[in-house]
């Protein structure tokens, strides 16, 4: 039988390069940001053409300041050192949680969910700053009592709440997909806590309890599962329309894709081409190639969470890891699984790569936490201050040739 002791990481000492870990998650962002950014770019200037100014770049200039501001986040978090993000973890999801509570008595509704508030004049969606916020926050707590997980009071009591508080409130805006994330998170936090696979079994059978009783409350969640199971009764112009043409997208791109710009499904037949499915377009417009280099990207990152776990010396840093790699790339699992047709459509969009401000930058700020963790691995202080900065090289370089 497997025991929590032979599932917990044997503590060896760490191999191979100190700043891999690093230098993964920088390479796989940048490669998804910007295949993201173009993509995005193609597929919203007919949308933005059809706006009062007229002007093709008007979304994707939503996009890129929100680049702007994620990269921010990005550069700023992933310098500060543990300790704080261990301070800043209950702020984080605390401050989430009474947005969220905004949402659900005065937010904006959406495709059938409501899980967007205002600022100003443009909408955020605080359900994504939560998935941060709760898994910094298990990370606290867990680490703290994780020699206690075999007591239903200690899992419950306080991460268990905290997990079915973020979830409750994301279901008051009916947002199935988003909570289906957050479960994610928290199984991602429980599993490398040393959770025995028992408690596992129950709350699978929990989840699976509570998704069909959420089926039976709305009509459009049980038109999806059935146009996914029954696709050639689905009707093509209505509910099985998105499912259809996605396939066609990734179909017409072939190997090398019909080039940048040159999607034919965006331009009106697939719904949210932008976002929910714009892996599709990728496909379409960079072909097979396009959509294998996002894998590998996404493969990446999974590849530097599993360093982060198994190298790392504070669980805390172990668990919120596991916590955000699960959320980010767990989210990316189901996008794509619903692109290619092996899930029923679900609303959720692809980490760094899909249009949509709060997620880039939310999920740009996550990766800065894993970069912070990852600046702090065993050896990976001394091989950084070993390393001269490229500022510091470009100056040395310059004085060099001034002197010649």
């Amino acid at each position: 039988m497997t025991t929590t002791a032979s599932r917990r990481t044997e503590r060896t000492a760490p191999s191979g390069s100190p700043v891999a870990t690093y230098y993964l998650l920088a390479v796989a962002s940048a490669m998804l940001v910007v295949v993201g950014l173009a993509v995005v770019l193609s597929s919203t200037a007919n949308i933005s053409l059809q706006r009062p100014d007229g002007n093709p770049f008007t979304l994707f200039m939503i996009q890129a300041v929100a680049l702007f501001i994620g990269t921010a986040a990005l550069v700023v978090g992933s310098r500060m050192p543990v300790t704080f993000w261990k301070r800043a973890a209950p702020w984080i999801l605390y401050a989430s949680m009474g947005l969220l509570v905004l949402v659900a008595t005065s937010g904006i509704a959406s495709g059938g969910n409501r899980n967007w508030i205002r600022v100003g004049p443009v909408t955020f969606q605080p359900s994504e700053v939560a998935k941060l916020g709760l898994a910094l926050s298990l990370g606290v707590v867990l680490s703290t009592f994780r020699r206690e997980l075999t007591s239903l009071y200690r899992i419950l009591v306080p991460g268990g709440i905290m997990a079915a508080a973020v979830l409750g409130l994301v279901m008051l805006g009916n947002d199935m997909g988003t909570a289906m994330v957050i479960g994610l998170v928290a199984a991602g936090a429980y599993w490398v806590a040393g959770l025995p696979l028992r408690f596992f079994a129950l709350g699978a059978a929990a989840a699976v309890l509570a998704g069909l009783i959420m089926l039976q409350q709305g009509v459009t969640r049980g038109g999806r599962i059935d146009a996914w199971l029954n696709p050639e009764t689905a009707d093509p112009s209505g509910i099985g329309l998105q499912a259809l043409h996605s396939k066609w997208a990734l179909a017409s791109g072939g190997l090398w894709g019909l080039g940048p710009g040159m999607s034919r499904e965006k331009w009106g037949y697939l719904p949210v081409a932008d976002s929910d499915f714009i892996f599709a377009i990728i496909g379409e417009e960079y072909g097979l190639v396009g959509t294998l280099l996002m894998l590998v990207a996404f493969g990446m990152i999974a590849v530097a969470v599993n360093r982060l776990i198994r190298r790392h010396k504070d669980p805390f840093v172990q668990i919120a890891a596991a916590g955000i790699g699960a959320w980010i790339v767990g989210q990316a699992c189901i996008n794509i699984a619903v692109v290619i047709g092996l899930a029923p459509i679900t609303g959720v969009p692809l980490p760094l790569v899909s249009s949509g401000g709060s997620s880039l930058i939310v999920s740009l700020a996550a990766i800065g936490v894993l970069m912070a963790f990852a600046r702090r691995e065993p050896g990976a202080p001394e091989a950084f201050a070993a390393r001269p900065s490229v500022v510091k090289k470009s100056i040395a370089v310059i004085a060099r040739g001034r002197r010649g």
